[in-house]
């Protein structure tokens, strides 16, 4: 019964979903499509052929109720936990199950493309940063938008004067911002503020991705106890608008002070300020 259990939680985590911003009017309900049947599968304008569709779709094959547990093959991460029956234990559940929320995760912070057709790239921005606790603030404006889905209220559509200056990721839930969740600074023209401090999952590989989306824009970042290395000094020294910046003291890495040195003679107008790691 556990392990039944355990492989129903699978399949919901497996089956994620995300909240729809627009209808498309050319979808048809499922009663409409059931009223259709099933059309034939075309792979190159051909349809599929007969060999390699599953046996109890062929013609001349005997069929019988119990058939729909066979028309589709089965998930393989289901099949793969069936197969560890024999040698489950509860630090392999324990590891399965860390596995799954971190995908369900890294899903979650995906760039999704509907929302920001409808509500603009800054507005977008808005609602993906502050329903994860983290805080953004506008041009013009003082005061910063932070709360969480029970007391927060954005615009559901297009608003105009949603231009976002200054976003603090500092208390970004679940460790922070993910490399997928950083595509969410796409056509951010206003940003010039971010700081990314505590963020575990900032790497070499978020660093070039922010200096590709926000690199002529940008000129505060804070990246203090973030994953900090030589390849992303290198990814820094392409922000060409970067004024100041925050990093954990490097201490003894010899390399990786050398890079910072070389920012600091490559880019004269940048400010390095390395605060002693947090204990």
């Amino acid at each position: 019964m556990a392990l039944t259990s355990k492989t129903s939680i699978l399949y919901r985590a497996l089956t994620i979903t995300s909240r729809r911003y627009y209808c498309d009017k050319n979808e048809k309900s499922i009663y409409q499509r059931h009223e259709e049947g099933e059309k034939p599968r075309m792979v190159h304008g051909q349809e599929y052929p007969d060999w390699r569709k599953p046996w109890v779709k062929r013609e001349g094959e005997f069929t019988s109720k119990l058939s729909v547990f066979v028309e589709k093959n089965p998930s393989p991460d289901i099949m793969f936990i069936l197969s560890q029956i024999p040698n489950v234990t509860r630090q392999k559940i324990k590891d399965w199950w860390s596995s799954m929320k971190e995908l369900q995760e890294i899903e979650n912070q995906k760039y999704i493309p509907e929302r920001v057709a409808t509500l603009g790239a800054n507005l977008a921005a808005v609602h993906f940063f502050c329903y994860r606790y983290a805080a953004v603030r506008l041009k013009g404006k003082t005061e910063w938008i932070r709360g969480n889905i029970t007391n927060l209220t954005l615009p559901n559509t297009f608003t105009d004067g949603y231009y976002v200056e200054a976003i603090d990721c500092s208390d970004f839930h679940h460790n922070g911002i993910r490399y997928e969740g950083l595509e969410n600074l796409t056509n951010l023209n206003f940003l010039r503020w971010l700081s990314l401090k505590n963020n575990k999952h900032v790497d070499v590989w978020c660093l070039d991705r922010i200096a590709g989306l926000t690199g002529k824009t940008l000129e505060f970042l804070d990246i203090s106890g973030c994953n900090l290395c030589v390849g992303g000094v290198y990814a820094l020294a392409r922000m060409s608008a970067l004024k100041m910046l925050v990093i954990t003291d490097p201490g003894p890495d010899i390399k990786l002070q050398t890079a910072l040195s070389l920012l600091e003679e490559e880019n004269p107008n940048i400010l390095i300020k390395a605060i002693p790691p947090s204990k």
